[in-house]
């Protein structure tokens, strides 16, 4: 969809992101900005759900988009406070990519922000599917990934090692491989159910995690389904070979890897942490629902 001619735009800024490098990229921003005539405000967060609180409570009228510089989980918050303010598709997202990860991005096609910034001056938007969560206490919201095992263990021990940078996520799931156990796992996808021992259980929005896994290879942003990667039980060799086979996505002919597309799904098992959009976010149990085209970001997918 062709947007209005972008006049005036705010930035939503996570100075923690990646290797907080985010003030040279805000100097070119700028410059880019004033040099097309294009007026701008920065808002940088000060701490987790600033940025969600920020859009809650703003007036956004004046604003022709929304633009994030951050990570997958700077998104994240992004996502969560333009879907509890309800203005999921009349604010068009934009995506920045300052995190170590940048999955969402990767996924998107471009992880150079001055690129990005430029895709998102033409004005084109396009409408992607996000996932509804609720648990026992609240609904939120997501755009790439829901984990639970191995995929919530490897991300905890990840954001303990942030100081590594992008390579945190495959030095994290190398180590939870050598200390693999299987969980109690019990979930219902769409008419399907599952009670069985578990490594680890994925859904997710788009083609990538981490740092250039493409661990949904078959996704897409906007075609109402879910992708589950579900592995039951497999040899330490064997989920290590399956680990190297993520970057290129031929880890789905394994036939330790179920792979499978959904609309819906619920996690029954208490008290798993939970990895949502490359954050530690939340404990089972959960239901999850697709939203199809409820959001609507800058770019053309």
């Amino acid at each position: 969809m062709k947007l209005k001619e972008i006049k005036k735009l705010c930035f939503l800024v996570n100075p923690k992101a990646g290797k907080q490098k985010s003030e040279a990229i805000i100097r070119q921003i700028k410059h880019e900005l004033v040099k097309k005539s294009i007026d701008f405000n920065f808002f940088h967060s000060d701490k987790g759900g600033s940025i969600s609180e920020f859009i809650q409570k703003e007036d956004l009228k004046g604003f022709d988009g929304l633009c994030v510089l951050g990570g997958d989980g700077t998104i994240n918050e992004a996502i969560n406070g333009l879907m509890l303010l309800d203005q999921p598709k009349n604010i068009p997202l934009g995506i920045i990519p300052t995190g170590s990860g940048n999955a969402f991005a990767e996924t998107l096609g471009e992880l150079d922000p001055i690129k990005m910034l430029s895709n998102i001056l033409t004005g084109e938007t396009s409408l992607i599917d996000v996932f509804k969560i609720d648990d026992r206490e609240k609904t939120f919201f997501a755009i790439n990934i829901i984990g639970w095992g191995m995929a919530a263990e490897v991300n905890i021990l990840a954001e303990k090692l942030r100081w590594m940078g992008g390579i945190r996520y495959s030095v994290a799931s190398l180590i939870t491989v050598m200390r693999m156990k299987q969980k109690h796992l019990k979930a219902n996808l769409d008419e399907s159910s599952i009670e069985d021992k578990a490594l680890f259980f994925l859904a997710l929005n788009n083609v990538h995690t981490g740092k250039g896994m493409q661990m949904a290879p078959n996704a897409i942003l906007d075609d109402g389904l879910i992708d589950i990667i579900l592995v039951r039980s497999a040899s330490k060799p064997r989920v290590l070979k399956i680990f190297t086979q993520l970057f290129s996505g031929t880890h789905i002919e394994d036939p330790h890897v179920e792979y499978s597309q959904i609309t819906s799904f619920d996690i029954e098992t208490l008290n798993d942490p939970l990895n949502i959009d490359g954050e530690n976010k939340g404990t089972s149990p959960i239901k999850v629902e697709l939203i199809n085209k409820g959001v609507r970001i800058f770019g053309k997918i």
